[in-house]
Protein backbone atom coordinates (compact mmCIF):
# COMPACT_ATOMS: atom_id res chain seq x y z
CA UNK A 1 0.00 0.00 0.00
CA UNK A 2 3.00 2.49 1.15
CA UNK A 3 4.14 1.73 -2.58
CA UNK A 4 1.10 2.62 -4.29
CA UNK A 5 0.93 5.90 -2.37
CA UNK A 6 4.59 6.58 -3.01
CA UNK A 7 3.39 6.34 -6.76
CA UNK A 8 0.46 8.53 -6.91
CA UNK A 9 2.55 11.30 -4.99
CA UNK A 10 5.33 10.88 -7.25
CA UNK A 11 2.99 10.86 -10.16
CA UNK A 12 1.12 14.00 -8.89
CA UNK A 13 4.89 15.58 -8.08
CA UNK A 14 6.25 14.77 -11.88
CA UNK A 15 2.70 16.50 -13.08
CA UNK A 16 3.61 19.33 -11.08
CA UNK A 17 7.53 19.62 -11.97
CA UNK A 18 6.47 18.44 -16.04
CA UNK A 19 4.04 21.20 -16.25
CA UNK A 20 6.51 24.15 -14.81
CA UNK A 21 8.59 25.57 -17.55
CA UNK A 22 5.81 25.13 -20.25
CA UNK A 23 3.24 27.34 -22.12
CA UNK A 24 0.33 25.61 -20.25
CA UNK A 25 -1.35 28.58 -18.71
CA UNK A 26 -1.53 28.17 -14.60
CA UNK A 27 -5.01 29.59 -13.43
CA UNK A 28 -7.52 28.54 -11.43
CA UNK A 29 -10.05 26.63 -13.07
CA UNK A 30 -12.68 28.38 -11.32
CA UNK A 31 -11.70 31.73 -12.84
CA UNK A 32 -10.36 30.90 -16.26
CA UNK A 33 -13.68 31.82 -17.68
CA UNK A 34 -15.73 34.77 -17.75
CA UNK A 35 -19.54 34.66 -18.26
CA UNK A 36 -19.24 37.39 -21.20
CA UNK A 37 -17.64 33.58 -23.02
CA UNK A 38 -20.38 32.08 -21.77
CA UNK A 39 -23.88 34.14 -22.11
CA UNK A 40 -25.65 30.44 -20.50
CA UNK A 41 -23.64 31.05 -17.40
CA UNK A 42 -25.02 34.70 -16.53
CA UNK A 43 -27.02 35.40 -13.73
CA UNK A 44 -30.78 35.88 -14.57
CA UNK A 45 -32.01 39.58 -14.52
CA UNK A 46 -34.58 40.24 -12.35
CA UNK A 47 -36.59 43.45 -12.69
CA UNK A 48 -35.61 46.08 -10.32
CA UNK A 49 -37.90 47.11 -7.29
CA UNK A 50 -38.92 50.81 -8.28
CA UNK A 51 -39.69 53.54 -6.04
CA UNK A 52 -43.12 54.89 -6.93
CA UNK A 53 -42.26 58.24 -5.22
CA UNK A 54 -39.02 58.77 -6.68
CA UNK A 55 -37.41 62.02 -7.37
CA UNK A 56 -38.69 62.05 -11.16
CA UNK A 57 -42.25 62.12 -9.55
CA UNK A 58 -41.85 64.60 -6.72
CA UNK A 59 -40.49 66.96 -9.01
CA UNK A 60 -43.15 66.29 -11.94
CA UNK A 61 -45.96 66.92 -9.15
CA UNK A 62 -44.19 70.05 -7.84
CA UNK A 63 -44.20 71.63 -11.66
CA UNK A 64 -47.68 70.19 -11.37
CA UNK A 65 -48.93 72.62 -8.65
CA UNK A 66 -46.52 75.66 -10.34
CA UNK A 67 -47.86 75.14 -14.17
CA UNK A 68 -51.75 74.56 -12.59
CA UNK A 69 -51.19 76.98 -9.75
CA UNK A 70 -50.16 80.16 -11.68
CA UNK A 71 -52.22 79.51 -14.86
CA UNK A 72 -55.22 79.41 -12.61
CA UNK A 73 -54.29 82.49 -11.09
CA UNK A 74 -53.41 84.19 -13.91
CA UNK A 75 -57.12 83.75 -15.23
CA UNK A 76 -58.56 84.43 -11.99
CA UNK A 77 -57.20 87.78 -11.47
CA UNK A 78 -59.06 89.12 -14.65
CA UNK A 79 -61.78 87.40 -12.78
CA UNK A 80 -60.60 90.22 -9.57
CA UNK A 81 -59.77 93.22 -11.90
CA UNK A 82 -63.34 92.36 -13.53
CA UNK A 83 -64.79 92.20 -9.47
CA UNK A 84 -66.31 88.78 -10.07
CA UNK A 85 -63.83 86.90 -7.22
CA UNK A 86 -61.98 88.96 -4.72
CA UNK A 87 -57.78 88.17 -4.39
CA UNK A 88 -58.56 85.96 -1.48
CA UNK A 89 -61.01 83.79 -3.59
CA UNK A 90 -58.66 84.23 -6.54
CA UNK A 91 -55.59 82.85 -4.23
CA UNK A 92 -57.78 79.92 -2.44
CA UNK A 93 -58.95 78.62 -6.03
CA UNK A 94 -55.54 78.52 -7.37
CA UNK A 95 -53.82 76.60 -4.97
CA UNK A 96 -56.66 74.32 -4.90
CA UNK A 97 -56.33 73.91 -8.92
CA UNK A 98 -52.30 73.83 -8.64
CA UNK A 99 -52.50 71.12 -5.58
CA UNK A 100 -54.95 68.79 -8.05
CA UNK A 101 -52.84 69.58 -11.49
CA UNK A 102 -49.53 68.67 -8.87
CA UNK A 103 -51.38 65.45 -7.83
CA UNK A 104 -52.41 64.34 -11.53
CA UNK A 105 -48.83 64.95 -13.01
CA UNK A 106 -47.43 62.95 -9.82
CA UNK A 107 -49.61 60.07 -10.46
CA UNK A 108 -49.23 60.40 -14.58
CA UNK A 109 -45.67 60.21 -13.70
CA UNK A 110 -45.77 57.48 -11.64
CA UNK A 111 -47.65 55.25 -13.68
CA UNK A 112 -45.63 55.47 -17.08
CA UNK A 113 -42.36 55.01 -15.13
CA UNK A 114 -43.62 51.69 -13.50
CA UNK A 115 -45.97 50.90 -16.80
CA UNK A 116 -44.05 51.61 -19.84
CA UNK A 117 -40.34 52.38 -20.42
CA UNK A 118 -41.20 55.71 -21.96
CA UNK A 119 -42.07 56.37 -25.89
CA UNK A 120 -45.32 56.73 -27.57
CA UNK A 121 -46.89 54.22 -24.49
CA UNK A 122 -45.40 56.42 -22.01
CA UNK A 123 -46.82 59.62 -23.43
CA UNK A 124 -50.74 58.09 -24.14
CA UNK A 125 -50.56 56.45 -20.42
CA UNK A 126 -49.44 59.96 -18.70
CA UNK A 127 -52.40 61.42 -20.55
CA UNK A 128 -54.47 58.90 -19.74
CA UNK A 129 -53.88 58.96 -16.20
CA UNK A 130 -53.32 63.17 -15.72
CA UNK A 131 -56.37 63.63 -17.27
CA UNK A 132 -58.26 60.79 -15.46
CA UNK A 133 -56.85 62.63 -11.79
CA UNK A 134 -58.02 65.56 -13.12
CA UNK A 135 -61.04 64.47 -13.75
CA UNK A 136 -62.12 62.92 -10.16
CA UNK A 137 -60.08 65.51 -8.59
CA UNK A 138 -62.28 68.15 -10.49
CA UNK A 139 -65.52 67.13 -9.31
Amino acid sequence: MDQVNNTVANNTTADAAYHQGTTIPQSEPLHQYTTADYPFMQQPVYPVQQDLLGPEVVAAGIMGVIVAGTGSLGSNLHRVEDGDMTMTEAATNSLVKGAAGGVAAAAATAAAKSLTNGGITGLAVTLATATGVSYLLSK
